[in-house]
């Protein structure tokens, strides 16, 4: 019985040092953009074309912040919404 019950109390010690291992991004970068990217949109507003270089190369986009988020340069072909379903960036007419 008391084996039992300690081996339930460490396979729930597990999980819960498991969970809070998980990274918060994608890989082991923090969520949100990359510090390239809010560079780029330093001095500018929202809707404005701006680039940054990544390791891939060049990326060319517009800046733009979701809720709660910094004005950052989002790349062309990025997928809609950013990360967790961001707001929609503001389309240039």
């Amino acid at each position: 019985m008391f084996l039992r019950s300690a081996l339930a109390a460490l396979a729930a010690l597990s999980a819960c040092v498991i969970a809070q291992a998980q990274p918060q991004g994608q890989g082991d970068r923090p969520a949100g953009p990359p510090p390239e990217a809010i560079k780029a949109c330093e001095a500018k507003k929202s809707g404005d074309a701006c680039h940054f270089t990544t390791p891939r190369g060049k990326e060319d986009g517009s800046c733009w912040a979701p809720e709660g988020r910094p004005l950052a340069c989002r790349p062309k072909g990025a997928p809609a919404g950013g990360p967790r379903g961001g707001a929609q960036p503001p389309q240039k007419k």
